[in-house]
């Protein structure tokens, strides 16, 4: 990845293979920053080649029912590139399209109109990974270079979130902003995609997994340490963005972080059908 992007896309570029049994469902968790993929060949059932998917958004993908009369259907092999933009570096590189995104998973024809067509064909040509990332690094340089930059207000009050762990009162980020509370909602939500307390819930939960064991997780506990009300409390977070409960969490965890919804169950440490390595 070029250095310039440093900061607006969160690690780097990850290329990745996997193969995907009839009727398996496999689980996105949401995230805080936008997520970018592309396809290199076939995509999963129902998904456009190159997608973008919005913060906060909990999506799942598969290969397709299993055929009922009983017939063997070979796995369906599905490579991509992907990436996530930063929160703050969303802002830059889509400016007014970030809005398009909530909720959603948009074409990247249909967000990017001619360029980002032109950015899916190339992928579906022959090519190797360093030559799909520098395909990603010259789309992404033009879009910083003429992107908008956040506020200094909503830049400070997200480093305020992340430090605190999501445990700053809304209020007290207004108020350090100089702004009313419903103004610092908008502004928040137009650069960052989401409301202030949508973020304020995916940090405290991010921190929560991140302190949780997989033989002793502790749920009550980390519940009442990260600022949830109860275990319920912490039970609807994880079903809304993770998609699945606290107690089946680490069963269904797969080691590139996503989650099997349904269909063949493995392991966390089973990555026989899964490979992905990042680009620099």
């Amino acid at each position: 990845m070029h250095p310039a992007l440093r900061g607006l896309v969160t690690g780097g570029y990850h290329l990745g293979s996997e193969l995907l049994e009839p009727g398996e469902v496999i689980a996105v968790p949401a995230g805080l920053g936008v997520s970018l993929n592309v396809n290199i060949g076939v995509a999963p059932a129902g998904f456009p080649s190159a997608y973008a998917v919005g913060p906060g958004h909990l999506y799942r993908y598969g290969a397709g029912e299993a055929p009922e009369d009983g017939l063997s259907v070979p796995p369906l092999r599905v490579d991509w590139v992907g990436l996530r933009f930063s929160p703050l570096g969303a802002y830059v590189l889509l400016g007014g399209l970030l809005g398009e995104l909530s909720g959603a998973i948009v074409d990247l024809g249909d967000l990017f109109g001619a360029a980002g067509r032109v950015l899916a064909d190339h992928f579906r040509g022959t090519g190797t990974p360093a030559a799909h990332f520098a395909l990603l690094d010259d789309f992404l340089l033009r879009r910083a270079e003429a992107g908008p930059r956040p506020n200094p207000e909503v830049v400070m009050a997200w480093h305020r979130l992340t430090r605190s762990a999501g445990r700053v009162p809304l209020g007290v980020l207004a108020t350090e902003a100089g702004w009313s509370r419903d103004h610092f909602g908008r502004t928040f939500r137009r650069q960052l995609g989401m409301t202030p307390k949508s973020a304020a819930r995916l940090i405290r939960l991010g921190h929560l997994l991140g302190r949780a064991e997989p033989g002793r997780p502790r749920w009550t506990e980390l519940a009442a340490e990260h600022g949830f009300c109860d275990q319920p409390h912490l039970n609807r977070d994880m079903r809304e963005f993770m998609g699945v409960s606290p107690a089946t969490y680490f069963s269904r965890l797969r080691p590139c972080g996503c989650l099997v919804a349904s269909g063949p169950e493995r392991g966390a440490s089973d990555t026989s059908k899964t490979t992905a390595h990042q680009g620099a």
